[in-house]
């Protein structure tokens, strides 16, 4: 029974390690002005409690600690880098800008499986040949932006009964899942649509509910993209 506790506590401990993978198709932002400008979609970051019975209910407290501080952490990362960036409110979207966010996220998980993953498509192989449509040029000229930044994030957190739960049942030999974390960005040109840059992270890349944690995982997340002078943030 010992030894199986301590499976439990390895297991968790390894599930803090950070993950990241980047792809970029481009070294240096271009600008059709002076100065490449770069527009955050707002974050779609969410939470999730998951109960003893390993439901995920919705936590809107939580998710809105962690949307706030994520845009503030992007925020104080584009000035860190140098980088012209212009933040959209969330409950300013016109419906063009909702449904690319929608498409966003199912773009970006259908990459996460067929680029990433095992299930590569045989049209493209290992090219990173990815885009949401020449359409969302429209957003480059309603905000007079060069590019947006979209982001993906999702946190399950297990409640105090979901984690007695676990334990009971590694002493008896089975694995129970005690939530998880994972998020994905992309850089969009808005002339073209393609996905120039993406990055993804999974379990340990920072807690978002946490200011100090949220500049973490910011900091991961946005590791190496593009820039006016090229990629990569300052150590």
């Amino acid at each position: 029974m010992k030894n199986k506790i301590l499976l439990v506590v390895s297991i968790l401990f390894l599930a803090g390690c950070a993950a990241p993978s980047n792809v970029q198709k481009i070294d240096k932002l271009e600008a059709v002005g002076e100065d490449p400008r770069i527009v955050l979609m707002p974050p779609d970051v969410r939470y999730y409690l998951m109960t003893a019975g390993g439901v995920a209910e919705p936590h809107e407290e939580w998710t809105t600690a962690a949307q706030q501080n994520f845009s503030t952490a992007v925020t104080a990362h584009a000035t860190s880098i140098g980088a012209d960036l212009r933040l959209i409110d969330k409950d300013d979207l016109s419906d063009d800008e909702v449904r690319y966010e929608t498409l966003h996220s199912a773009v970006g998980n259908t990459l996460l499986t067929h680029h990433f993953g095992m299930f590569k498509l045989p049209a493209k192989g290992d090219n990173f040949d990815w885009s949401l449509g020449p359409g969302i040029a429209s957003i480059g000229r309603q905000h007079d932006a060069d590019y947006a930044l979209f982001v993906h994030y999702r946190d399950y957190q297990a409640s105090g009964g979901r984690v007695a739960f676990a334990i009971l049942a590694a002493a008896a030999g089975v694995g129970v899942p005690m939530g998880s974390e994972s998020g994905f960005a992309s850089l969009v040109d808005l002339k073209s649509g393609d996905i120039v840059w993406f990055n993804r992270v999974i379990a340990g890349s920072g807690e978002l509910r946490d200011p100090d944690g949220a500049r973490t995982a910011v900091d991961r997340l946005l590791a190496d993209i593009p820039t006016s002078q090229g990629s990569g943030i300052p150590e």
